[in-house]
């Protein structure tokens, strides 16, 4: 029995090892994909409960956070805490602020500083350096190898105090994460803040902690935080994402999939006589079931142990790239730990969806009869789909496509399920629909084309896809849905950039906007209040607006954004406003009056006047005016100046004296055109992975037109040779594959468009609606489409070579023996 198996399987990966490896190179590619996104989200949301809880591994069970994160809070509270905390619970202080270290000359870095008693924190014990002394500094393994590969003393800005991080100065914490952590009295000092912290953790000492006695102080300066509210609030941060992330590799895997199916299609078909000569001699059907299921179970367990290995290397290679607004890219880079439910999910999908994609063809194989070694073609009979007719099969894909259409698009804030749910009905409904127009197609072309001389190589090759609709129907619904997800993404990224342009012009209407461009990557504002001051009193400009961004601005234990800026006569400067995401996501809604703690004021109730259409942030967007933010807080940077000109001076005038304000302040100033441009690149990055996507995508429907087409030429191997036999030379044998193709391809993206056509939609519409809470201004890339009919021809012919090649390689004698 071993020896069978392994004739059939590995002798078959032997002497057909092209196609083999298409089939496992297929499927390592939609494992690659969905690996590398998943690690890559999970990096993400990491850095965000990192950044969070403090990096630290000690066994935290809660804590207690300032209200105001930006100036702390009075330590006086470690004493009443102190007083009603029991044994089992110890206190650990920490005070949090943000340095910033120069990487090059155009650009700052921003790394989280952390103050800590460095004699109680056992987390610090972890280092792998048993030091004699107490270092000055502890710093995370990603950090101090960024330090090394630096030949140049490197100075670290905390609180506008340039500190050297020598060698000696520190000592390497084996912690992921770009941080570093100091003594808290000695940071205290540094940053003007003597007996301020930013948060008192609650460490369990001994296990059974009784969670019951935990202190639970309400005051105006602290807020409680327990553990499984951290971990939640961090879940939330990037759920949305990690939730489309998940949509679309998979529907790559999927693709991925079909292209398998289609293989085992082939596989089938060009193994059918060893299934009857099996049975021949004394197999049986269920030895023949299980051989195939086998070899499908061999091929799905290759292909996801490759794709995890090279999703893998994505992954850690950053060539996909998952960025967020609460932490600094360089933050989520400097991870490499790869979960390993993810590792065993993607190799469980690949073995599953194996086989899943050879279930239909193992139930053949497990019908086959051995009178099938000698009947020459299959009695053709009409297609049936589980005992429905044609015509049912029809009515029952339309169903599918408009139940898709109306859950699809079914609105429920943070909830995706009913987007997911609409676009696999619509998909399942243009498969059920490719295999039914497939043959009524090809015979519609043929009473077309007999009424013209077209060549008989022509005619051939589409009678082969007429008479096999179910195999060719999977290689068409491949194509299909590599189009569909193209179109249906640059539709996405298309709709996000509009809607992006818009919300630029409607919200700033300045001529220029000054930047700190070196601060620029980290997020941090970097140019000085006092500038802005100034510049209200100069009368060369026309306006002077200012513009702050708060991308960790918590209400309710929630982030959110907070922007900065002046209001418009006709709003109340002491009101706030929210973008419409936010009402429809967390219902703080216009007239609802919320809690803000504040710098100067403590607990601050705020009104909101107003909801207005703000694309920026997927978590909701409070805006504030300047005058009622100067009330309540202290900043000393902004993100940006608006500055519009002075129709009195020239535009030569006018950019002459910002430059020299620029060189001034070590600052740069930027147009209209620029802040759009600008604006435009930070999506693109996050966009970066759709990209990738969409690239993956065509190359496995390629992929699977190329495999689907080695295994033609395979299976009709006799009937080729016979061509060629009786005098069809290689260009006519060329032409009949080369239309075969033509036909699949121009099939497949015609029916990947009208699928794009309604998929677009339930995206932007149903998903993004319920997942972000915007609705972004709808286009699709027709500019694209109309490119395709000059595509199709050169696509094609690219496909076709490489089953060409095989084919020129068959040898008549070889294939004709049996005769």
């Amino acid at each position: 029995m071993k020896i069978v198996y392994y004739s059939f399987i590995f002798g078959y990966f032997k002497d057909n090892l092209t196609k083999t490896l298409l089939s496992i190179t297929g499927i390592s590619l939609g494992i690659a994909l969905f690996v590398s996104t998943q690690i890559n989200a999970s990096r993400a949301e990491q850095s965000v409960l990192d950044q969070m809880i403090g990096y630290s591994s000690e066994k935290f069970i809660g804590r207690f956070v300032a209200n105001n994160q930006n100036q702390g809070a009075n330590e006086d509270i470690l004493q009443k805490l102190e007083l009603i905390t029991n044994d089992q619970i110890r206190l650990v202080p920490e005070l949090q602020v943000k340095g910033t270290l120069t990487v090059s000359k155009d650009q700052i870095q921003s790394i989280p500083v952390i103050g800590k008693d460095i004699l109680i924190s056992s987390s610090l014990d972890a280092s792998k350096q048993k030091p004699k002394k107490i270092p000055k500094y502890f710093l995370s393994q990603a950090f101090a190898n960024r330090l090394s590969n630096n030949k140049n003393e490197v100075f670290l800005s905390i609180c506008d105090n340039e500190i050297p991080l020598k060698e000696d100065h520190y000592n390497i914490l084996p912690i992921e994460g770009i941080f570093l952590v100091m003594d808290i009295s000695r940071l205290q000092s540094l940053c003007n803040q003597k007996k301020q912290i930013t948060s008192i953790w609650l460490v369990q000492e001994k296990d059974g902690v009784d969670f019951t006695n935990i202190p639970k102080l309400h005051t105006e300066d602290w807020t409680y935080e327990s553990k499984e509210e951290i971990l939640d609030r961090a879940g939330i941060v990037l759920g949305s994402l990690k939730i489309n992330l998940t949509i679309v590799s998979l529907v790559s895997v999927l693709i991925s999939f079909f292209m398998v199916s289609n293989m085992f299609t082939g596989l089938y078909l060009s193994r059918k006589r060893e299934f009857g000569i099996l049975l021949s001699i004394g197999s049986n059907k269920t030895h023949n079931f299980l051989l195939f299921l086998t070899q499908a179970i061999t091929i799905g367990a290759l292909g996801g142990f490759l794709g995890i290995l090279f999703g893998i290397f994505i992954a850690n290679t950053h060539i996909i790239t998952t960025v967020n607004t609460i932490t600094d890219a360089n933050q989520i880079h400097s991870y490499q730990n790869i979960p390993a439910f993810i590792i065993f999910l993607g190799f469980f999908i690949s073995v599953i969806g194996s086989i899943l994609a050879s279930a239909y063809n193992s139930y053949k194989t497990f019908k086959i009869l051995p009178i099938d070694l000698i009947r020459e073609r299959e009695e053709k009979k009409p297609i049936f789909l589980f005992g429905l007719s044609n015509r049912n099969t029809m009515a029952l894909s339309i169903i599918f496509i408009f139940l898709g259409i109306a859950i699809g698009l079914v609105s429920i804030a943070k909830q995706v399920i009913p987007g997911m749910l609409g676009v696999g009905l619509v998909i399942i409904g243009f498969v059920l629909l490719n295999f039914l127009s497939l043959p009524y197609l090809i015979f519609q072309l043929d009473r077309f084309l007999s009424k013209f001389q077209f060549l008989p190589s022509i005619k051939i090759g589409l009678k082969e896809i007429e008479a096999e609709p179910w195999k060719h129907g999977l290689t068409a619904s491949t194509i299909m849905l590599s189009t569909s997800l193209v179109l249906t993404l640059t539709s996405l990224t298309e709709s996000y950039e509009q809607s992006l342009v818009r919300w630029v012009d409607e919200e700033n209407k300045s001529d220029y906007s000054l930047i700190n461009d070196k601060k620029l990557n980290s997020g941090e504002p970097g140019v000085p209040v006092s500038l802005f001051e100034t510049l209200t009193k100069d009368s060369n400009f026309s306006t002077i607006e200012p513009f702050y961004i708060d991308s960790k601005f918590i209400v309710n234990k929630k982030y959110y954004t907070l922007h900065v800026l002046n209001f418009s006569n006709h709003y109340d400067k002491n009101e706030l406003i929210v973008s419409k995401n936010l009402c429809f996501l967390d219902q703080i809604c216009k007239g609802d009056t919320i809690f803000i703690n504040t710098e100067l004021n403590s607990s601050v109730p705020m009104k909101i006047q107003d909801e207005k259409d703000h694309f920026f942030s997927e978590r909701g967007t409070i805006m504030m005016d300047y005058s009622y933010f100067h009330k309540n807080f202290k900043i000393k940077f902004l993100n940006s100046i608006r500055i519009t000109k002075n129709e009195k001076l020239s535009k030569t005038e006018t950019r002459s004296l910002l430059q020299t304000i620029a060189n001034t302040y070590d600052l740069k100033f930027i147009d209209q055109a620029d802040l759009k441009k600008l604006y435009l690149e930070g999506m693109n990055k996050v966009f970066s992975i759709l990209d990738t996507l969409k690239i993956s995508a065509l190359i496995i429907s390629i992929l699977a037109l190329t495999t689907s087409l080695v295994y033609f030429i395979r299976e009709k191997s006799q009937l080729l040779a016979g061509l060629k036999a009786i005098g069809m030379d290689s260009f006519q044998l060329f032409k009949m594959i080369y239309c075969q193709a033509l036909f699949l391809v121009s099939f497949g993206i015609f029916s990947g468009i009208l699928n794009s056509l309604i998929l677009s939609p339930i995206v932007i519409f149903g998903i993004n609606r319920n997942a972000f809470g915007w609705i972004l201004d709808f286009q699709y890339p027709l500019s694209f489409v109309v490119k395709l009919p000059i595509l199709i021809p050169v696509i094609t012919f690219a496909i076709c070579l490489l089953p060409f090649y095989f084919l020129k390689q068959m040898q008549i004698s070889k294939e004709l023996k049996y005769e």
